[in-house]
């Protein structure tokens, strides 16, 4: 059993890299694809040739030029997310490009065009809306990923909190009682606060959690010391024969874990005590869902402001469209309107929001695990 699940593990692991080594190979072929439509279509509306009459070949060449392009920076970007899995800000570029595909083309667009063009023009700025969507549509779904890893899993992804396991030797932590989620637990109700110490404790005697007064097992090594020496992790409440060795175990562990700086001075920081740890983990699985309700009320509550700061921005690329362009009786300002219209500002709207919630739910992990505040 044990050989099949690790020929099974062996395999997934093979099959990923060779995922990757593919996906960057992907990167580099579609990118390419990718910036040669797109230069062929910029060389089609700055080299003048969306002025005066135009060809049938030559709409068919941006035609298949525009698909060219749709495929390849989707495909690309597809690609660019398996790479870089780990780094969520490398989409959130691509994500930028795809919105300047959208909003960008018709102000480059603007200027280069005369009413014998705008067929050609309307075609290049529906094909760089297409591949713009495309590559916001990819990045929307990684960016759902990130929120759903960060809800799922940063804990566990945390390895300054799961070390504090071994600090036990065997990995045993203490039994405690569950508790509401409403509720953290005081520092002697954690897992990592054992019986023998919180006869003498300071922070248990005062009900106060340790890391609030500044004072307990991990704060004192003398404390520590002096319960091994007298044996009292063997005489505790609730301590047996067997876990004995265990908990001098543990207690001397945090002992040498700390640094002897003075008489009367903490000898181990709260940043580094597995008891305050896990009290930053439970505060973690408590604030992460809260917050994620308050930045869903918050981005409905805004909904309707950035909307009106939609409209009115559409209106003023609108504005300079129209100013940048040679032509007086091409539309163009027609062109920008469109994208003001109630699907395309829905898009946008939820693709802004899923990076809003992946980068607060990034900064709570943030505050909380590594900066422990």
């Amino acid at each position: 059993m044990a050989r099949r699940r690790a020929g099974s593990s062996d395999l997934q692991i093979e099959l990923t890299e060779k995922l990757i080594v593919w996906a960057f190979t992907g990167v580099k072929v579609f990118a390419f694809a990718f910036a040669v439509s797109l230069a062929y279509i910029l060389y089609g509306v700055y080299g003048g040739h969306l002025r005066g009459a135009i060809e049938p070949r030559i709409m068919s060449n941006l035609q298949l030029m525009g698909q060219i392009m749709a495929l390849s920076g989707g495909m690309a970007t597809i690609c660019l997310v398996v790479v870089t899995m780990e780094e969520v800000a490398f989409a959130v570029v691509a994500g930028l490009l795809g919105l300047a595909m959208i909003f960008g083309f018709p102000l480059l667009v603007a200027g280069q065009v005369d009413v014998q063009g705008e067929t050609a023009a309307e075609l290049i700025m529906r094909w760089a809306s297409v591949t713009g969507k495309f590559i916001v549509l990819v990045v929307a779904f990684r960016l759902l990923m990130e929120i759903i890893n960060y809800f799922r899993d940063a804990p566990q992804r945390q390895a300054r909190l799961t070390r504090i396991e071994s600090l036990t030797g065997d990995g045993q932590k203490t039994k405690t009682g569950s508790r509401p989620w409403w509720r953290l637990q005081h520092c002697w109700e954690t897992p990592y606060c054992h019986d023998a110490i919180k006869e003498v404790c300071p922070a248990f005697k005062a009900r106060k959690n340790c890391w609030r007064i500044h004072q307990g097992c991990n704060c004192d090594s003398g404390m520590i010391e002096a319960l091994i020496r007298s044996g009292a992790a063997s005489r505790g409440k609730g301590v047996t024969a067997e876990k004995k060795g265990t908990q001098e175990e543990y207690m001397r562990a945090d002992l040498e874990g700390g640094i002897k700086i003075g008489q009367g001075e903490r000898t181990r920081e709260c940043r580094d005590c597995p008891i305050f740890l896990e009290h930053q983990r439970q505060k973690f699985q408590m604030v992460n869902p809260i917050v994620i309700i308050a930045a869903i009320v918050g981005l409905l509550a805004a909904y309707p402001i950035m909307k009106q700061i939609y409209q009115l921005g559409i209106q003023g690329m609108s504005k300079l469209a129209s100013r940048l362009a040679f032509g007086a009786s091409v539309s163009v300002s027609d062109w920008i309107g469109r994208l003001d219209t109630q699907t395309v500002w829905v898009f946008f709207y939820i693709i802004v929001g899923l990076l809003v919630m992946s980068y607060v739910l990034k900064f709570v992990e943030w505050a909380i695990l590594i900066r422990k505040l």
